[in-house]
């Protein structure tokens, strides 16, 4: 069966980074592709840095994604410009900015995601409007939205222990909890049919 080399990547912040983990979803994401997808050759490249925000995503993203001309990327940015004073609108506008400069490079296999449920109450209320935002950017774009903080709550409610999913004395997901988070991500992706389609797509040339 003929290889389709592809570029994918994963642009955000610590939870992209895989802060405080040997594994973090990018890992395991790109392992759940490979083993469904075998005919892809998957080159995963991971620009996460930890504390940044959206406003730092869109001042690297020439650096970070455009220069690696990649076929598909994920970004996920929100918890830290809740506590940086970016509003949830401007929020949304950087995402906006960055989708456009990614689809200017050729690129149109857009994945928006967000994080999962913060176990302090205080937090997890100031941080929910960035998701809102990031929902209603990602359909105003056409980019697939990956609901990873619904699918941590449904976890919860279904009894599972959030503590069993956050590194002991964190707030950041353990390897488990990234394994939650690719899941969420995969089922995005195929569900959208863009991994489908991406398989299916020949590299000009």
């Amino acid at each position: 069966m003929p290889v389709n080399r592809k570029v994918y990547v994963a642009f955000g912040d610590s939870i992209t980074d895989g802060y405080g983990v040997a594994r973090g979803f990018v890992s395991f994401l790109t392992e759940r592709i490979a083993r469904t997808f075998p005919e892809l050759d998957l080159v995963t490249v991971n620009t996460g840095m930890s504390g940044d925000t959206s406003r730092g995503g869109l001042y690297r993203i020439g650096r970070d994604v455009l220069e690696h001309n990649p076929a598909m990327v994920s970004i996920n940015f929100g918890v830290n410009d809740a506590f940086s004073g970016i509003s949830p609108s401007r929020f949304g506008e950087n995402l906006r900015q960055m989708v456009e400069q990614i689809v200017s490079s050729g690129c149109a296999r857009i994945v928006l995601l967000s994080c999962e449920v913060i176990p302090e109450l205080w937090a997890e209320r100031q941080v929910l409007p960035y998701w809102d935002a990031m929902r209603e950017t990602a359909e105003a774009t056409g980019c697939v939205y990956a609901d990873v903080h619904g699918r941590w709550s449904r976890e919860l409610r279904g009894g599972r222990d959030q503590w069993d999913l956050i590194i002991p004395g964190d707030l950041h997901p353990n390897e488990e909890g990234h394994r939650l988070i690719a899941e969420a991500v995969f089922e995005a992706m195929e569900g959208s049919g863009l991994l489908s389609q991406l398989t299916g797509v020949k590299e000009p040339g």
